[in-house]
């Protein structure tokens, strides 16, 4: 009897401990999810100060680079050297 008595009193404890670990989860949970929102690129910026758009010029010292358009569709400087455009990719 005394064993279980002594049983009890861990389950008990155990609770106890592992109570708050329930609570802290969810707040583990909602900070992965606004990861997965910070991932969403802002738009690629032209000079002109708009975001980029497929078939636009892009500068030559961004060939080669991905960019974004307002949409968040990636863009991939790319084509000509002297004269690159944001193709898709």
């Amino acid at each position: 009897m005394k064993a279980r008595s002594t049983l009890a009193g861990f389950a008990v404890a155990m609770l106890s401990v592992t109570a708050p670990v329930a609570f802290i989860a969810p707040a583990q949970a909602a900070h992965g999810h606004s990861a997965v929102v910070a991932k969403q690129h802002a738009c690629t910026k032209t000079s002109s100060g708009t975001c980029i758009k497929g078939g636009q010029f892009c500068p030559q010292a961004k060939y080669g680079k991905n960019g974004w358009d307002a949409k968040g569709r990636r863009y991939v400087c790319k084509g000509n050297h002297t004269h690159p455009h944001w193709m898709k990719p």
